[in-house]
């Protein structure tokens, strides 16, 4: 049994003939009479009594009416609503970003697009890349912003179902306080000193520390002395200017912390290699407007501000 039927019948039954039925839903009157009818046979039962000038209810037809105009009346609100969101640009957004990205950049891009659309309520979910990719697929967000550093299989595995677009190109870099530095590297920047120093990691794997390694040496130590890993970007640079060892990260993350002398970059070679942060969205979905107002600010933002704030 399809809505179609069940909204046909509520419109005869409202209306109290086929002929203005059909006008209003702009169809056909022996498409009218056909949809009945059919609605009749999968219900075993008569809804309305033929007559010249019109239909009468059966005591069936009036039990449906009662049973099934409130569900539909409340099904057509619901459309409207999701309709009118789509217009007005009110509504509720999805939206995934990098755990210390997110949690350092994106209160200050939700208080700009606040101030213009204060109707909206937003989900942030701050987690590693895969995991948004993951939930984009689910269609869980309706976009996410994610980091493609060392990315090439990242690329690979989501360029067949999402586009993505660089939003801000940073530096990977390996940064300490300078008391750590002084205590432990005091200019020594060779790759058995470097390697020797306690670090801070986002993952038991230390991939982030192994691919810096990698760019500036072309080696990777055997062994690395994990002192802190968190999976939060912003707790690991809490415990670096704490003086807890030294940890790689994006260059606009710790660029207030650097012009205030509270972290330095070790740079042996170069700055690092590069980290592209992407807004990522599926190919196949059509942004919403409220999306788009949104995407609009964050673009605004990462040509505007970010990292040099």
């Amino acid at each position: 049994m399809s809505l179609n039927k069940l909204h046909i019948f509520k419109t005869v039954y409202e209306c109290g003939n086929t002929a203005d039925a059909a006008a209003l839903l702009k169809v056909t009157r022996p498409a009218i009479s056909q949809n009945l009818s059919r609605l009749e046979d999968e219900l075993g039962i008569s809804l309305f009594t033929r007559f010249p000038k019109g239909l009468i209810p059966t005591p069936q037809g009036h039990q449906l009416a009662r049973n099934v105009g409130p569900l539909l009346d409340q099904l057509n609100i619901e459309i409207s609503a999701v309709s009118h969101n789509q217009d007005s640009r009110v509504g509720i957004l999805h939206i995934g970003a990098p755990q210390a990205t997110g949690t350092l950049y994106m209160p200050r891009i939700v208080e700009r697009f606040n101030a213009l659309y204060p109707n909206v309520e937003i989900h942030l979910y701050l987690e590693s890349s895969t995991l948004q990719l993951a939930r984009l697929m689910k269609g869980e967000l309706d976009f996410a912003i994610i980091d493609v550093y060392g990315g090439e299989e990242l690329h690979r595995n989501f360029q067949s179902y999402c586009f993505s677009e660089t939003l801000v190109e940073e530096f990977v870099v390996l940064a300490c306080s300078p008391r750590y530095y002084e205590e432990n590297i005091a200019g020594d920047l060779s790759f058995d000193k470097l390697a020797s120093l306690d670090f801070l990691t986002t993952q038991d794997t230390a991939l982030e520390l192994k691919s810096w390694f990698y760019d500036q040496f072309g080696k990777i130590p055997p062994s690395l002395t994990k002192r802190v890993i968190a999976n939060n970007g912003i707790a690991l640079i809490d415990c670096a200017r704490r003086h807890l060892g030294a940890f790689a990260t994006g260059s606009n993350l710790i660029k207030e912390y650097v012009e205030h002398g509270e972290l330095i970059e070790i740079t042996p070679r170069s700055r690092g290699e590069n980290n592209s942060i992407c807004l990522a969205q599926l190919l196949d979905k059509k942004p919403s407007a409220l999306e788009k107002a949104f995407i609009t600010v964050l673009k605004d933002y990462a040509q505007s501000t970010w990292g040099r704030e």
